[in-house]
């Protein structure tokens, strides 16, 4: 299962791809972010993915069309792009999951009376 961060990395990938941004556009929602929970962002995502969601998803269905795709056709061009400028600002507010560190080096005990290493007894 992708993590929201993962989620809204692919988004923007599919946003910087080629093609009309209206098909972008419907390919990152559609693709990833359609059914995120707002609960499961952080707070202050919520609102501005909200508005994306209720935008992206104004219009009804139409023959062969969903509600996602008839409402992203009727945008003009300035409007698909603030939309894809939104996920893309909303992305940058995230932060990214914290990975599995490598552990650290394992030292060596040395004990008192080991002799220690002529290069390292200059001192």
């Amino acid at each position: 299962m992708q993590t929201n961060w993962e989620r809204f990395r692919d988004a923007v990938l599919v946003l910087a791809g080629s093609g009309p941004i209206k098909q972008r556009l419907m390919g990152a929602y559609q693709g990833y972010l359609r059914d995120l929970d707002p609960e499961d962002l952080p707070r202050d995502l919520r609102g501005p993915y909200a508005s994306l969601a209720s935008a992206l998803q104004s219009s009804k269905r139409t023959g062969s069309l969903d509600e996602v795709s008839a409402s992203v056709l009727k945008m003009s061009e300035a409007d698909a792009a603030r939309h894809a400028q939104t996920i893309v600002h909303m992305f940058a507010g995230m932060h990214e999951p914290q990975t599995v560190s490598r552990p650290a080096t394992m030292l060596r005990a040395v004990a008192v009376d080991d002799e220690i290493p002529a290069f390292l007894n200059r001192a």
